[in-house]
């Protein structure tokens, strides 16, 4: 995308005379990187110029003269005349944020938060340990929803009961499926070993926190028919950009049976094209190298050269909708996959969530054939026991070592 002509802008002159203007220079080139629109950007420099003319007034022609609050009291001077337009906040904030690279402005202090400062340090402690980026955003949720619990209520951890926390679990336990409790329940009980071993808990409280019964192997995994992976591949439009990508997606997913944060994670770095391998970093920080499928290759080739967004970003998928930002979490995939489900009208299944994709390519395989070890490996389960829910998919291997029937011999 090229950068638009500003010099039609009523206040251009003002801004290419003021001290800060490189700050302005890398506003206009992070939203060109993002692909916003030249509408857009127009807009967002007009209302910075604005910005500029006002402070020039209030300064008696000192322009370099320039505080943090000077952005709050004019955004607050325009929201209460009505004079605010859609992304003219963002844009004096990002405005905020490349002076304080630049120097010019002191970064806003931060409130001294107990909590917050405590989940840091748990946050910190993950790390240290080995936890992946996508884990860690999973604890610390869980931990800040606890801490500033407990700091509204109790004043802070210190004095922490073991009836306590029981009290906070009963008070949030409404709505909670079962597999998000095994999760929610971990979260909890890492957070509080941390405590105790930090210093801030007298006892270790996590014995206060139940083992729910983990109902994980007590149904069959929801998965699709071949038919109907068929038509949810076939329906994705391959006119335009965003069909292309989920197409590439979707196939990652049923094809190789990725999980949907492994899609998301993928880099133009973690294709051999010459070999056509494929590396993909799982879960627990294990990287593993699979063989590229043709059409897998080609869908992703094709989206790369006639769809993906100039990007600083070696993340092969991006956003389609501005800011045109890389995939940083699993999000977007799993909107891809729920998105491609209603479209071809899947019904009968009870999932419709991106790992439907991974089970069906589980199922597809066991019944073509292949043994659980081997299924195990192309899963990458870390514990071979967690492919043992697909052997029930295997009706000629479950027929030959089932009993007869005692009724047959009467």
């Amino acid at each position: 995308m090229t950068i638009p002509s500003f010099e039609t802008i009523q206040r251009w002159k003002l801004i290419e005379d003021w001290p800060h203007r490189p700050s302005v220079d890398a506003v206009i080139t992070s939203m060109v990187d993002k692909g916003y629109s030249s509408q857009t950007m127009v807009r967002a420099v007009r209302f910075i110029g604005a910005f500029i003319e006002c402070q020039n007034k209030r300064n008696g022609g000192a322009p370099e003269r320039l505080d943090a609050a000077d952005i709050d009291q004019f955004l607050a001077s325009r929201l209460s005349a009505g004079a605010i337009e859609n992304g003219n906040r963002i844009a004096l904030r990002r405005l905020q944020t490349e002076l304080v690279r630049a120097g010019v402005l002191f970064p806003p202090a931060e409130k001294a938060d107990p909590a917050e400062k405590v989940a840091t340090l748990f946050g910190a402690e993950l790390h240290r340990r080995g936890y992946s980026k996508h884990s860690i955003s999973g604890h610390i949720w869980s931990a800040r929803r606890f801490l500033r619990t407990v700091w509204a209520e109790h004043g802070g951890v210190s004095q922490l009961t073991h009836s306590e926390v029981w009290d906070y679990l009963a008070n949030n336990l409404d709505g909670r499926k079962s597999n998000s409790l095994v999760t929610w329940y971990s979260h909890l009980r890492v957070l509080l070993r941390f405590l105790q071993a930090s210093g801030l808990t007298e006892h270790d409280l996590s014995a206060a926190v139940p083992s729910p019964r983990n109902l994980r192997f007590s149904a069959l995994p929801a998965y699709m028919s071949v038919s109907q992976l068929n038509s949810v591949l076939e329906a994705c439009d391959l006119s335009t950009i965003p069909g292309r990508r989920d197409l590439a997606v979707l196939l990652l997913l049923s094809r190789l049976g990725l999980r949907a944060s492994e899609v998301a994670r993928l880099s133009l770095d973690d294709i051999d094209w010459r070999s056509g391998l494929l590396r993909v970093n799982g879960k627990g920080g294990r990287v593993a190298t699979m063989p590229l499928p043709k059409d897998v290759g080609a869908a992703i080739s094709d989206y790369i050269l006639h769809g993906r967004p100039t990007s600083g970003s070696r993340t092969i998928f991006h956003r389609m909708q501005t800011p045109c930002t890389p995939f940083e979490t699993a999000t977007p995939v799993i909107l891809i996959a729920r998105r491609a489900l209603k479209r071809a009208k899947v019904s009968g299944t009870r999932s419709h969530h991106a790992h439907i994709f991974r089970h069906t390519f589980a199922t597809i395989a066991i019944r073509s054939g292949v043994g659980l070890t081997e299924l195990a490996q192309l899963l990458r389960h870390k514990n071979p026991d967690t492919t043992r829910i697909y052997a029930e998919f295997d009706i000629e291997g479950l027929r030959s070592i089932s009993r007869p029937w005692a009724g047959a011999v009467l």
